[in-house]
């Protein structure tokens, strides 16, 4: 990481939000959208709202996710490549950090991730990159011809780049990354219970039909072990004869049903998944890989147990189960079944610093460009693009 940023960081503090060099830092995020809810999308939605309640600090989000056509006041939706395109540079030249946020494990993430790249070098703030799936070190590891050098030429245009865990940070040194350019961060911002909604009348409904209950997040995809949390909830039925388990998320659908206690709810906004979550009796990640999953942080931070698989990363406190192995699965949840919720206390691991940690490389990076007003050529062309749209 640049040295001016690495000062920043270490003189951060909660206090210290606002900017010392520019009056307004504007900031693009780059990156999926809800809904649907989960992942990168919660994250980036999130840090937005963070964000814009900072003083200092203006944002707003260029989705290229599911919801990319539809237009919302936060966000800007893109309905092809040229419209990605002319939205992204017109906020580079307009003096905004472009901070993607991606997968890295596949193609596209990586073309996305050199464009981004391009266009804040244009502006001299360069780009923030955030790497987060499990899944990523494999993929950039097993590179090779074009592939490869595409990742090593994006990454050198990138100012900063943020990865969740150590084995993410070990292959993109071996890519050929300064390691000063790399920081470990987790995408997890907190949690506040002050406002969050009551549960919906189905779940309360089946919250009262059973007990223990356990949750998880469904997403589609065999990597995500729903398949191996069904086989280990049906099995302890036996010792369990009311537990229950209730699955959220997009993947709920191509799920088989027909058992009572299943509760397959679909999507929900991320402030109702976690008024469910603080409701139920253990939270399981079954994932066969994970970089550092924000609803795992988001149960401890609530004060529900985990039950998470042993991927390259867990945070403290978490109960782990050998990945795809249902006999330790099984173990694991009758220990968590067993405990005292009544003893249990928001974890402290759930506080990372992330959100303060990345207001300090904002400030590191604000040096590389003067701040730009509002009739600067860059937003001049996102403003036309604006009004082409709306009468579109």
């Amino acid at each position: 990481m640049p040295t001016s940023i690495r000062r920043a960081i270490m003189t951060a503090t909660v206090a210290d939000h606002a900017p010392t060099i520019c009056a307004v830092t504007k900031v693009l995020l780059v990156g999926d959208y809800p809904p649907p809810y989960g992942g990168v999308s919660t994250q980036i939605a999130e840090l937005q709202r963070r964000l814009s309640g900072a003083p200092g600090y203006t944002c707003r989000v260029l989705d290229i996710g599911a919801s990319r056509r539809l237009r919302r006041p936060e966000c800007l939706p893109t309905r092809n490549a040229l419209e990605f395109a002319r939205r992204l540079l017109g906020h580079a030249i307009g003096g905004n950090i472009i901070h993607l946020h991606t997968n890295g494990h596949n193609l596209k993430s990586w073309l996305v991730c050199f464009v981004c790249a391009c266009s804040g070098f244009f502006n001299g703030r360069r780009t923030v990159v955030s790497i987060g799936s499990g899944a990523a070190p494999a993929f950039v590891d097993a590179a090779r011809g074009p592939a490869r050098l595409l990742m090593q030429a994006a990454l050198g245009l990138v100012g900063v780049i943020i990865c969740r865990n150590e084995p993410m940070r070990r292959v993109l040194v071996a890519l050929g990354v300064r390691p000063e350019k790399i920081t470990i961060l987790p995408g997890f911002y907190g949690v506040s219970t002050e406002e969050l909604p009551e549960i919906p009348l189905r779940v309360a409904a089946f919250l009262q039909q059973h007990s223990p209950v356990a949750a998880a997040l469904a997403e589609r995809g065999p990597e995500y072990g729903i398949s191996l949390l069904l086989e280990a909830v049906a099995r302890l039925r036996s010792r369990y004869p009311t537990l229950g388990l209730v699955l959220i998320g997009s993947g709920t659908p191509d799920l088989p049903g027909g058992t009572g206690h299943v509760l397959r709810i679909g999507e929900l906004s991320h402030d109702l998944v976690l008024s469910a979550m603080r409701k139920v009796s253990v939270f399981v990640r079954p994932t066969h890989f994970d970089g550092d999953a924000t609803s795992v942080r988001e149960a401890l931070a609530l004060g529900v147990p985990v039950v998470a698989s042993d991927t390259d990363f867990r945070p403290e406190g978490v109960m782990l189960f050998r990945r795809g192995d249902v006999d330790d699965l099984m173990q694991k949840l009758g220990q968590a079944f067993g405990r005292d919720p009544t003893g249990l206390t928001p974890s402290s691991v759930a506080d990372t610093g992330s959100f303060e940690q990345l207001l300090a490389i904002y400030r590191g990076l604000a040096p590389a460009a003067s701040a730009r007003s509002s009739d600067a050529p860059g937003e001049a062309l996102v403003r036309g693009g604006d009004r082409e749209n709306s009468r579109n």
